[in-house]
């Protein structure tokens, strides 16, 4: 859809002269000649003159700011309307609207510093929205304080000195004061705040000085840049960026500069940087058992402190790292955050090993560890931030996947204080420079949002950031800005035909602007069941065998759920929830029926479920017993027995219900059992990567394998013959922590969810914080 600015700007200025522009004698009318005009000035001025696409846009938001249409001044209609964007055009993905904002707001402010004689008009796009302001200017009388149009055009009027420039601004023309006329200045005054008061509390777009900030890209480059530290002068910023490929490493720059500078030179990644508190070294991790970060292992992480002077690296300390992604999808990003102690002789992380996730202080010198917190059951507490005076630590402690509440707790690791209280997934967290204030990201319908809380607790409120998505955040020491992490990603579920021994040309199945995953065929093969975000949580819907017929079948509207799986007689499905936290299973019929709570053991974790041939019994993975264990319920006695020990999950029965597959934990390989889950072994070579990406279909296991150099290979185990074969590549990498690789009924179709775009940039949000 494509609207002509020059028509919609004199529809608007009809509207506009009798609709909220037309005052009655009490309030200054706005010229719309003038304004017209000082419109044409604008296009064909210095600043704009060979903008075309650029007028283009003044003259929408002049035209939809008079009209007072809110929804034309959204950051998706302008991208249809002006930047011919095609109708299904995701914002969050292209910030296009976003940066030819900025730069209109950057063409305004330099036509007003050029004081032009012939200026009639001010108008001006504030922060925080695309609707404009227009200021009136004239010069006949002695000057006063000028009326204001809001975006949807309440009238304000500006308090305090006139602005810069004021030689140049003359009265306006109004009969209000014309003469000796100085008994009707009371009526005007009070006229005027009362508008004033009307408009700051209820007029949409007007906001408080507190609440005036601005958006400006820091580093945008190619790939995935995230983990940015600010430095204690508040002058640089680190920050991890992979170069648009593989190659994970350190990188600074100026705040005030664009000289980007590498801090690292390792082919393994580099990843989690934090300045010490004299700014002249910089701890982070080094992971040496990470290559292929889509696949999400784990293995070795080392502690380095980095001279930034010398650019000589010191170990500091070896340990085990079982990379996470209950924080982030991008393993590499994970929960962590490295926080220096006021005398820069402590490291506050959380301890990557194993499945506590632990807060821990390591001593920058000797390496000597500390136990800091003790979270329960599978909990793990992610990005630590020391207090500016060194006695608090803020972090995170995840529940479960994309489950997280807000905790405050001593270095000593006493005076544990909850603060938020909402089910919600939550990413990164920073201090004010006074202590008084955390900022912290909040994912809120879709997306991250900042969000600031007191650390005495109670109701947080929004930071507004008008970007798509706002993670990982940190406050600058002086107070001045906060650098936080926009993500853009989108998982679609992809459709692949099998051909024997070989896979055809995949085409992208069910797709959305956000998240798609889990797929799951019935075995009837005439529904599929996957889960999408795209109502603004993630739910479960159904779809025929064709990708028509969409529904939704779940509103939970919480955090992440996932591992659909059909009973026998495509009736009814199993899945894990999270509405109270902590994963729990529930059962639904597909046709009429409500969720029904299968199994639920809190604090623990209780998920990845699937049915037997039979209808019977139900499996599942628990943590109670710490690592995940699979354990199989019977649902006509309601008993539960354990089948595989420790360090195992997703149990999956075969088609002809003899035997159970099932998955390690730490490495990763499939094993198989008697459904009792008696004379067990390895299947050494059927190791898929991303884990849980694997399926069954007749004698064979169909499994998925991330490759070095990007992409991945659908491989297939032969149980009968014990023969791996390759039967293709697919150049996409496959979604992380869900399991979205099935096969339907007839063996001729794969579905697996890839991820389609992933990318991320580092943004700065300058303005006041709250005090």
């Amino acid at each position: 859809m494509n609207t002509d600015p020059e028509s919609t700007f004199e529809a608007a200025e009809v509207r506009g002269r009798r609709g909220i522009l037309d005052m009655e004698a009490t309030m200054i009318v706005l010229d719309q000649t003038k304004l017209r005009a000082q419109v044409e000035r604008l296009a064909a001025s210095a600043e704009f003159a060979r903008a075309d696409r650029m007028v283009q846009f003044l003259r929408y938001v002049v035209a939809k700011t008079l009209e007072g249409d809110t929804v034309a001044l959204r950051e998706r209609q302008i991208g249809i309307s002006v930047f011919e964007r095609p109708s299904d055009w995701d914002p969050k993905t292209d910030n296009i609207v976003r940066s030819e904002a900025r730069r209109l707001r950057g063409k305004l402010e330099a036509y007003a510093a050029s004081n032009d004689p012939d200026e009639t008009v001010r108008i001006t796009m504030p922060t925080g929205g695309y609707g404009v302001h227009f200021e009136e200017l004239a010069s006949d009388v002695a000057p006063v304080e000028q009326p204001v149009i809001s975006p949807v055009g309440a009238p304000t009027v500006p308090l305090g000195q006139p602005a810069a420039g004021a030689e140049n601004i003359r009265r306006p023309q109004s009969g209000l004061l014309r003469g000796n006329r100085v008994w009707l200045l009371p009526i005007c005054v009070v006229v005027l705040l009362s508008v004033l008061f009307v408009a700051f509390h209820y007029w949409p777009g007007t906001r408080s000085r507190d609440d005036e900030y601005e958006i400006e890209p820091f580093s945008a480059e190619a790939g995935l840049q995230f983990s940015p530290a600010i430095s204690p002068d508040s002058k640089t910023i680190a920050f991890v960026w992979n170069g648009g490929g593989n190659q994970f490493d350190i990188y600074s720059k100026s705040v005030a500069s664009a000289e980007l500078q590498r801090l690292t030179h390792d082919s393994l990644p580099s990843i989690h940087p934090a300045w010490s508190p004299d700014g002249k070294q910089l701890a982070f991790l080094r992971e040496t058992g990470a290559e292929l970060p889509q696949t999400g292992a784990g293995g070795e992480a080392q502690l380095i402190v980095l001279d930034t002077v010398t650019h000589r690296e010191r170990l500091v300390r070896r340990m085990q790292d079982s990379l996470g992604m209950w924080g982030s999808s991008n393993p590499l990003a994970g929960c962590q955050t490295l926080s220096w102690s006021s005398h820069g002789d402590q490291l506050i992380l959380t301890d990557p090993s194993g499945e506590t996730h632990r807060l821990i202080s390591i001593s920058s010198l000797t390496g000597e560890q500390k136990t800091i917190s003790s979270p329960g059951g599978s909990d793990q507490d992610c990005y630590a931030r020391l207090s500016p005076d060194g006695k608090t630590i803020a972090f995170v402690r995840l529940i479960s996947h994309a489950v997280g509440y807000l905790y405050t707790v001593d270095v000593t690791g006493d005076h544990l204080n909850r603060l938020t209280r909402d089910v919600k997934d939550l990413r990164g967290v920073g201090w004010t420079p006074d202590g008084s204030h955390l900022v912290f990201a909040s994912k809120e319908r879709g997306v991250y949002q900042l969000r600031t809380i007191s650390v005495q607790g109670g109701e947080s409120s929004p930071l507004p950031a008008a970007t798509a998505s706002a993670a990982d955040p940190s406050v600058s020491p002086n107070g001045k800005f906060v650098v936080f992490v926009e993500n853009h990603e989108n998982w679609n579920i992809w459709r692949l035909p099998l051909k024997g021994d070989e896979i055809g040309t995949p085409q992208r199945f069910l797709a959305s602007t956000g998240q798609n995953h889990s797929p799951s065929f019935s075995p009837d093969g005439r529904t599929i069941a996957f889960v999408s975000d795209r109502s603004g949580s993630p739910e479960i819907w159904l779809c025929d065998n064709s990708g028509q017929q969409l529904r939704q079948l779940t509103h939970f509207a919480g955090p992440w759920l996932g591992t659909i799986r059909w009973s026998p007689d495509s009736s009814s499905i199993v899945f894990d929830a999270r509405p109270k936290g902590h994963s729990a299973i529930f059962k639904m019929a597909v046709n009429q029926g409500k969720p029904e709570l299968v199994e639920d053991q809190p604090p623990f974790e209780v998920r990845r479920p699937s049915w037997s041939r039979d209808g019977r019994y139900i499996y599942f993975d628990t943590t109670r017993g710490g690592a995940p264990a699979i354990w199989r319920r019977d649902l006509q006695t309601n008993q539960n027995q354990v089948i595989a020990p420790a360090g195992f999950m997703i149990g999956i029965e075969s088609p002809d219900g003899k035997r159970l597959f099932y998955q390690e934990n730490e490495q990763r390989h499939v094993w198989v059992s008697d459904p009792d889950g008696s004379s067990p072994r390895q299947l050494s070579q059927v190791s898929p990567t991303p884990d849980l990406d694997w399926t069954l279909i007749g004698t064979s296991v169909y499994f998925a394998s991330s490759t070095s150099t990007g992409g991945t290979d659908i491989l297939a185990f032969d149980l009968s013959n014990e023969k791996l074969k390759k039967l293709g590549h697919v150049s996409q990498n496959l979604a992380l922590g869900t399991p979205s690789f099935v096969i339907s009924p007839d063996g001729l179709t794969l579905l697996y969810a890839a991820i389609d775009n992933s990318s991320s940039e580092i943004k700065l949000r300058r303005g006041a914080l709250p005090r």
